[in-house]
């Protein structure tokens, strides 16, 4: 199980990804206004996140298309490792052509909650526009892991294919349990409420399928 923390500085910020999560239009005569904004708040909250993410590798060691699960075993166990299921028609179809699947959990951390919740308290605009910039600090995080899946999936001649998270279509939110218990979430200070929703609120978990290489796939 692999577990990173992350300074501010570290987590790269897209802006195009800021103007798709706030609707900004670069045709519209505010553009200017509103990317300034953004990169205010962005540079003003930027030590308020206190980013982490923890991922671990299983290998997929079976499926049932009549139920739509997969099991999932760790890389080294053995007879007594009786893994974990995921159950639902999107997972399964990421697992089916998978020889293994990163899971993950990642988040941005509290401290962003609570200074979201005051800002809007005082100036709402000013507080939608910050969501957006921690909704793209949280997509900075996931392009970071992505990126050491890309690294690590080489060990096993596979590359990284897309992500799938619970509460997708065809993937129950309560599988999300699954995940924290898998990664220990608790323990990066992630949890979930009785509705299995995560906090805190700008947080990802999913799990992404590793695919054998093109030129590995008889093997």
């Amino acid at each position: 199980m692999v577990t990173r923390y992350l300074k501010p500085e570290e987590i790269p910020f897209d802006f195009e990804r800021a103007y798709k999560f706030l609707r900004i239009q670069k045709a519209s005569e505010k553009y200017q206004i509103m990317h300034e904004m953004v990169a205010r708040l962005h540079a003003q909250y930027q030590h308020c996140f206190e980013a982490r993410y923890r991922y671990e590798i299983y290998r997929v060691a079976g499926s049932q298309s009549s139920s739509f699960s997969v099991l999932l075993r760790h890389i080294d166990g053995g007879q007594v490792d009786s893994g974990v299921s995921f159950t639902g028609q999107g997972i399964h179809a990421l697992l089916t052509h998978s020889r293994y699947a990163a899971v993950f959990l990642l988040t941005v951390g509290e401290q962003i909650d609570s200074e979201m919740k005051k800002l809007s308290e005082v100036d709402f605009t000013e507080a939608y526009f910050l969501d957006g910039v921690a909704s793209t600090m949280t997509n900075g995080v996931l392009h970071l892991l992505k990126r050491e899946l890309q690294e690590e999936s080489k060990k096993y001649h596979c590359e990284v294919s897309y992500r799938f998270s619970p509460g997708y279509a065809r993937w129950e939110l309560h599988e999300q349990q699954k995940i924290f218990s898998l990664l220990n979430g608790k323990e990066i200070g992630m949890s979930l409420s009785e509705t299995f929703f995560m906090e805190p609120q700008k947080s990802l978990s999913g799990v992404y399928g590793l695919r054998p290489l093109q030129t590995d796939k008889n093997r």
